[in-house]
């Protein structure tokens, strides 16, 4: 039988695999393309998570006031306060920019209608939240807080809207109306951007 080598430069070419330099652009580039396409789809779905994120908190905590107001049979309030820090924030003051933040506190005020309190206790307050700074978080009519009584019943006379939406490029429903009544029930509803 005779000898069948193969030649030594086939043979190499046989075991030389992987891309060349073309296929490699090829593959870069429709990456690059794919990734153009589902960038903007993504930042969507962010935006919206983020909403809706901030929606479950900000109802939590209302629910929160009226249950704790309920169980303890003393008035609690939820304020607008800057939970940004690193220490408990010691006052609701009159801020009405929910965006930093909000805490729930016991809040022993004689009637719905008092002022809220200035200076809080740090062993009063119940709980804190900080606000996403990439949505604004705004009441209808200034509001710096709400206070249940001891019957879970707010201070709202009718009802009292917040607005939630992201900073910037809000579109579709991404937007949330919540909505606090004056028997201290909340509830939120998607909104289209305008």
């Amino acid at each position: 039988m005779p000898d069948q080598r193969i030649p030594a430069s086939s043979n190499q070419k046989a075991l030389q695999r992987g891309f060349g330099l073309v296929e490699l652009m090829i593959t870069i580039s429709m990456i690059a393309v794919l990734t153009a396409i589902a960038l903007p789809s993504y930042s969507y779905l962010i935006r919206g998570s983020r909403v809706t994120n901030e929606t479950n908190d900000f109802l939590t905590a209302l629910n929160l006031a009226r249950n704790e107001a309920i169980t303890r049979s003393r008035s609690v309030t939820i304020c607008a306060a800057d939970t940004t820090g690193e220490d408990l924030p010691d006052a609701c003051g009159t801020s009405t920019d929910w965006v930093k933040g909000w805490m729930v506190f016991v809040d022993d005020a004689a009637k719905p209608s008092d002022p809220t309190p200035v200076a809080i206790e740090p062993e009063r307050i119940v709980r804190t939240w900080v606000g996403n700074t990439h949505n604004t978080l705004s009441p209808g009519a200034a509001t710096a807080f709400i206070r249940f009584n001891n019957r879970g019943q707010s201070n709202i006379a009718d009802k009292l809207t917040f607005t939630l939406m992201p900073s910037s490029d809000c579109s579709n429903q991404q937007k949330r109306e919540i909505v606090v009544n004056s028997l201290g029930r909340s509830g939120s509803s998607k909104v289209d951007c305008s």
